[in-house]
């Protein structure tokens, strides 16, 4: 007979596998749901603006832009790239690559750092006020797209009438083991999360890794001044459209976010940052994180159990299975699923999650780019010191 404490971890990883076979569902019918109609091969679509705030050299950053570039898009094209340091190595990169396109419509921005507390938002910004066209298309430096996805997602977004659509994340290119965890839990948590919410519960949610709006729409809502000082600004604008009853949709279609190489205190401390935004913004979705934990649940089963064997089947059992369950899934997202060797670190994953969610349970300061800040309720940023020095002011400007 099991103790209290070992039935209350049996029944809670059966419920997690349950939410977590659910969450894989809604991530399958996403990728596969009907495609949005193709425009014919002399339609016009609509003018699109890409906006690219850029901060510094993100691994593969070269290979990244270039996908841009290389798309192929019938109608008019312009990409504008932001920083808020005039001499940021990762615009003097984007600089050389836009000359080998001079077909291209591109411009290049200082944005003004004093904008707002969040230095992602206040660079965006300084890159929406050069967009030339109404649509627009903000995508990170770190983020990577197949041919034709600029197309597709227009074509998309006009088919569904979208106010904001918001794509999919398919992470790739893990070498290191912070990376392969990184990977792992963006492909077979924060993905999933998104679908099931989109899927199960008719919430719709959006990352910053790239989402399509017009830029008019945004300005009479109040445009990016209402996030400027909230560091969960993706979720909070996704929010404030969906209150002015604005469609907002999650696209069927993924970019890729390169993550190579980082460390492995890149991975905690990213993810610490997202649990203390999700413990901000909704403290039931925040505890859900936890519980949909299965291997860890069974695996403090079998410790409860004093080892016992069978309880150590039980462990086993689940983390194949949810291995198994998890390589089909980034096979589709990615196109590819993990090495053997990289699919074994799953398991270390997920006995590693619940120790960062305990921490950002009680920690409320962050550190982002180079500065501290505390969190408030809804995200809102409270500046504390500069780690790096106090940032240059400059005036915003903005060049060909």
């Amino acid at each position: 007979m099991f103790s209290a404490t070992v039935t209350t971890c049996l029944a809670v990883t059966a419920m997690a596998l349950v939410m977590h076979r659910l969450a894989h569902w809604a991530t399958l019918r996403q990728i596969r749901s009907a495609p949005a109609p193709r425009l014919g091969t002399n339609a016009t679509t609509e003018a699109l603006t890409v906006l690219k705030p850029v901060k510094g050299l993100e691994e593969e950053l070269e290979q990244n832009l270039r996908s841009f570039f290389e798309q192929v898009y019938p109608g008019p094209l312009q990409f504008v790239f932001a920083s808020t340091e005039p001499a940021d190595p990762g615009i003097m990169l984007a600089r050389r690559i836009a000359r080998e396109y001079p077909e291209v419509s591109t411009r290049f921005v200082q944005s003004d750092p004093t904008f707002g507390n969040n230095p992602k938002v206040s660079n965006l910004a300084g890159a929406l006020l050069a967009a030339e066209h109404d649509l627009v298309l903000q995508t990170d430096a770190n983020v990577r797209v197949r041919p034709g996805y600029l197309r597709d997602v227009v074509e998309e977004w006009q088919a569904t009438g979208a106010s904001m659509l918001g794509s999919l994340i398919a992470a790739r290119g893990e070498r290191s083991l912070g990376a392969v965890l990184d990977n792992i839990q963006i492909n077979t948590f924060t993905t999933p999360g998104l679908c099931l919410a989109d899927r199960l519960a008719n919430i719709q949610c959006v990352l910053g890794k790239a989402m399509l709006f017009r830029r008019s729409e945004l300005d009479s809502l109040g445009g990016l001044a209402l996030v400027k000082d909230v560091l969960a600004e993706d979720y909070v604008l996704g929010q404030i459209y969906a209150s002015a009853g604005k469609r907002v949709v999650l696209s069927r279609f993924s970019v890729d976010n390169v993550n190579v190489a980082a460390p492995f205190s890149r991975f905690l401390a990213r993810h610490a940052r997202w649990l203390k935004m999700r413990v901000v913004v909704h403290l039931g979705g925040f505890v859900a994180d936890l519980l949909s934990n299965a291997p860890f649940f069974a695996f403090v089963a079998w410790i409860a159990s004093g080892f016992a064997p069978p309880l150590a089947a039980v462990y086993l059992g689940v983390v194949l299975y949810k291995i198994a369950l998890d390589q089909r899934l980034i096979a589709s997202l990615r196109g590819e699923p993990l090495s053997f060797a990289h699919a074994l670190c799953m398991p270390l994953r997920d006995l590693i999650m619940p120790w960062i969610w305990l921490y950002a349970a009680f920690s409320r300061t962050t550190e982002w780019r180079g500065a501290r800040f505390r969190l408030g309720r809804g995200s809102v940023l409270t500046p504390l010191n500069s780690v790096g020095g106090a940032p240059t002011l400059a005036p915003p400007s903005v060049d060909p």
